[in-house]
This record gives C-alpha cells, structure tokens and sequence, in this order.
C-alpha cells in the first residue's frame, strides 16, 4: 500500500471517531471526553490548527459563547468540517445530515435539526461559510457549546 493510501486509512478512520465524538459531546448531557478519544480530537485538532494557522488563544473565544472572528479560526471551523467530510463540493455549504449513518440513534434528531436550520447557508468565501453555519448552530442548539471543548483539548 502507498503511504498516501496509509495515510488516508488512518485519516478516514480518525474521522470516524471524532464524528462521533463531536456528536455525542455536543448534543448529549455529557462533558467529559473519553480517553480513547482525546488523541484523535487532538490529532484532527493539530491538524487543523497546522491548515489554518489559527492560535489556540483564538480558538478559546467560543467558551464563552462566542463563535470565533478571526479568519484563521474560521477556516480552522472549515478545516474541521471538511476533515469530516461534511462540506458539499459543489456549493461549499455544511451538511451535518451526511453524518447520520454513523451517529448514535439519541443524537439524530438535533442533527436534523441543526440542518434544517443551518444547511442553507452559502457565502462566496469556504472559510466565511463554515463560521456562519456555526453561528447558526449555536443560535439554533444550545448544546453546541460544548464543541468548544474540542478545541480546547490539554
């Protein structure tokens, strides 16, 4: 196998599990993360972070409620979103709705929700268009909070 297939096995299958991770943080009672699932979210976070050139400092921002501004940060968001295959080539806009084969049965409802909501949403610019779909998440869901601490990750 060539290293790029290697690497992305291992891409597909850390996607997978931070899919499922972000679903379960974000829209269930639960903060804690689960051990086995720090090094994945850590790995698609540093990832991100190397993509984007987002600081740590910018990412923090959203604990309080406040979707990150700066345009790093934004397309760190885009970053994420794209790493879970969720971003729609044609059209750039977020469809959290590809995600609901694999997701736990308790969270599906909030997704479709979160789509109902927020999947119409397209500007001109990738990273721009992710940054407003959060926004509409949080405006829509208040769980989605807790995606903040994805970011946050020690």
């Amino acid at each position: 196998m060539c290293e790029y297939s290697n690497t992305r096995n291992k891409m597909s299958v850390l996607v997978v599990v931070l899919v499922l991770l972000t679903m379960y943080i974000v829209l269930s009672a639960s903060f804690e993360i689960p051990d086995r699932y720090k090094k994945p979210a850590k790995m698609l976070h540093e990832i991100c972070i190397a993509e984007s050139g987002a600081s740590e400092e910018q990412l923090r921002t959203c604990l309080d409620g406040t979707v990150p501004t700066a345009p790093a940060a934004k397309c760190y968001i885009h970053c994420l979103f794209d790493k879970i295959d969720v971003v729609d080539e044609a059209t750039g806009r977020i469809l959290l709705d590809r995600l609901l084969y694999i997701i736990p049965d308790d969270v599906k409802a909030a997704v479709d929700h979160l789509t109902r909501e927020c999947s119409h949403i397209v500007t001109p610019d990738k990273c721009e268009t992710a940054y407003e779909t959060v926004k509409c998440y949080f405006n829509a869901h208040d769980e989605v909070i807790k995606f903040c601490h994805l970011l946050v990750l020690e």
